[in-house]
């Protein structure tokens, strides 16, 4: 699959306010959106997740680095080329909705079509369609205030897909909705997704969308630490992840592996394995089985005939 986006060296420091220290929100990020593939962001609370859709969709400027869409930089656009080319490209999902209060739900979803140079016919005609998909045909001319909270939602959503974008960017899009629903949104993400080679890019908690999408990052602290499958748990990501290497070389270590080196790193020789395609880092004890009785890591003994503790597995030599 081509490139849709790519991203590199993403920084996006926020100044301190009244002389409190600077916030660096993204950390030098690098990322590769191929068209049509559907990637899941999960991390923690102030992880960086939202700052990194408003970066990436051209909402905000990066503090240095580059986004690129298919050979187009939208980091050297001026705002009001980024207008257009936001309408054009990008469809927007936030938690929050962002719905005209004193529109109805189709009137919300065509007046994004007729930004985007539409028809009024045209517009009219695709609204209905994309709230219908949604299940909101009978609500479709209901004021937001009048509509459940899913439902606002849903309208978020229609209006997101409407002018069939290359990439939705979602933060939490189904957040409100109950797992009917869900699979509802998500499927027909997923048929835009494979008709349209429309790519998503979806900040989420739930374990659910997730398992929707080809893969999923692991944000921490503003840097990606791993990469997994889309059917990983993402509560427990120990058990498949990835480490990312960068260009240059360098890649971020996970808390509990950086731990891990600072805690034991005298004890251990480190070495970075890829003969199998995924980026490993192998901790070998400096001491051998002969001269400790213990684990250096796990500190379970160590039984004399075996090459690896059978507590922690870790490999002796």
């Amino acid at each position: 699959m081509e490139d849709l986006l790519v991203a590199k060296g993403l920084f996006t420091i926020y100044q301190g306010k009244h002389g409190s220290q600077n916030v660096v929100a993204l950390k030098g990020i690098n990322l590769e959106l191929k068209r049509g593939e559907f990637v899941s962001v999960v991390g923690t609370s102030g992880a960086g997740k939202s700052t990194l859709l408003r970066v990436l969709g051209g909402l905000q400027y990066p503090s240095a680095g580059t986004v690129n869409y298919e050979g187009l930089e939208i980091t050297k656009l001026s705002e009001d080329d980024l207008v257009p080319f936001r309408r054009k490209t990008v469809g927007f999902v936030f938690q929050e909705g962002n719905l005209l209060p004193s529109y109805s739900a189709f009137d919300n979803v065509v007046k994004t079509l007729r930004y985007s140079g539409n028809s009024i016919r045209d517009s009219r005609k695709r609204a209905t369609e994309v709230l219908t998909e949604l299940g909101l045909k009978s609500r479709m001319h209901d004021l937001p205030h009048r509509l459940s909270g899913g439902e606002r939602q849903r309208v978020a959503i229609a209006r997101a897909l409407a002018n069939k974008p290359k990439v939705v960017l979602a933060d939490e899009p189904t957040g409100s909705l109950d797992l009917e629903n869900t699979d509802q949104v998500m499927g027909i993400f997923k048929d835009l997704f494979k008709e349209q080679e429309t790519s998503f890019f979806i900040v989420t908690h739930s374990q659910h969308v997730a398992s929707y999408s080809d893969r999923s990052l692991e944000l921490e602290d503003g840097k990606f630490i791993g990469q997994h499958s889309g059917d990983s748990d993402i509560y427990n990501l120990d058990e498949s992840r990835e480490l990312i290497i960068n260009d240059d070389g360098s890649l971020y270590l996970p808390p509990e592996m950086l731990g891990l080196v600072v805690q034991y790193g005298n004890l251990w020789d480190m070495e970075l394995d890829l003969s199998n395609g995924i980026p490993r880092i192998l901790l070998r004890p400096k001491l051998s089985t002969e001269e400790h009785d213990n684990c250096p890591v796990c500190k379970a003994p160590l039984t004399k005939s075996k090459y690896h503790c059978t507590s922690c597995g870790a490999k002796l030599f």
